[in-house]
């Protein structure tokens, strides 16, 4: 009964999508006028793209804002520097702008498709990415659910569920089963993060440890750093 319960709530979302799909540009350009889109850039929250898919594989990556970037891209960096072709997607102007000074060559940014299935549909398609991979919590179910429908592998990594966030999903333990079997690997962040996935259904699951940690520190200005150390000297800030 549950598993049929999500499988309809699943499929409502989903033509829900469809509907909300025409009133979301004044959400977006509302966004822009506040400095949250880049209104240059607002059509590739819908999917549209004027950048051309790269011949050979490709893998996306999705990391939601700077944090989670910082802790995929030595990763996107290893793949990237194994031939493969990467379309990074972010969330936010600000990992948008760091990603444009980081990344050139094979790994091509691009904000994240709203979650709504016209979008995601879309950029899909355009893509064709033969993995996904997704940085920490996101868990967007008609992304998930489009990517399962292409049978297209998907990975969780540096994998973590809040106290919050757990509790929420417990709540709802058939319908997360419902998302979370489409993925074919979590890796997990520490073993109570495991074991939060293992109970809403994923597997499998591993801990491998916070990428985050293992992230290099970004490069420092010496000179701007002495700059700034010069014009604070000893001032309380």
């Amino acid at each position: 009964m549950s598993d049929r319960l999500a499988r309809s709530i699943l499929w409502s979302y989903r033509w829900l999508g469809w509907a909300a799909y025409p009133l979301v540009g004044g959400y977006i350009g509302w966004r822009a006028a506040k400095g949250k889109e880049d209104p240059r850039r607002r059509r590739e929250r819908y999917g549209i793209t004027r950048t051309a898919r790269p011949d050979g594989p490709l893998v996306w990556i999705h990391a939601a804002s700077v944090g989670e970037m910082s802790a995929v891209s030595p990763l996107a960096e290893r793949i990237a520097a194994l031939g493969v072709n990467i379309v990074l997607t972010t969330g936010t102007v600000t990992s948008a702008r760091i990603a444009g000074d980081r990344f050139s060559g094979n790994i091509i940014h691009q904000y994240v498709p709203l979650d709504l299935k016209p979008a995601v549909s879309r950029f899909l398609g355009h893509w064709k990415p033969d993995l996904a991979i997704i940085a920490e919590s996101e868990i967007w179910p008609m992304t998930i659910l489009e990517l399962g429908a292409r049978r297209v592998p998907q990975v969780l990594v540096n994998g973590r569920l809040s106290d919050r966030s757990f509790k929420a999903w417990s709540k709802r333990s058939w319908l997360a089963e419902a998302l979370l079997e489409n993925l074919a690997l979590v890796m997990a962040q520490s073993d109570v993060d495991g074991e939060r996935y293992r109970k809403l259904g994923a597997r499998p699951v591993i801990v491998t440890g916070n990428l985050k940690v293992d992230t290099e520190a970004p490069a420092v200005d010496l000179g701007e750093l002495e700059r700034l150390t010069d014009e604070i000297g000893r001032r309380r800030t």
